[in-house]
């Protein structure tokens, strides 16, 4: 299954690991960055086991430590990361 990730992620990552890196230490962004991963990698193991948000087209997965979650969309043959989102903003 191909993954794709909207153009905007990367900045909102940069910002969130500017963030954690200034509040915590590089220990903190690490944490950060992982949790990130981690939940990538669940989305693309089972993406079904996110909640719809918009009728079936779009999914939640909130990250496991932070507060931050993923929007994708799924399809049959590709799963489309559209935001990476603090759960408080915005």
């Amino acid at each position: 299954m191909d993954v794709i990730y909207h153009r905007l992620i990367p900045k909102d990552l940069r910002a969130a690991l500017a963030y954690y890196d200034a509040e915590g230490g590089s220990k903190l962004g690490n944490r950060f960055f992982r949790d990130v991963e981690a939940t990538i990698a669940e989305v693309t193991e089972s993406p079904r086991r996110f909640h719809n948000i918009e009728e079936g087209l779009r999914r939640r997965a909130p990250l496991r430590v932070f507060p931050y979650h993923l929007i994708f969309e799924e399809s049959a043959v590709r799963i489309r990361f559209l935001v990476l989102r603090h759960d408080k903003r915005h």
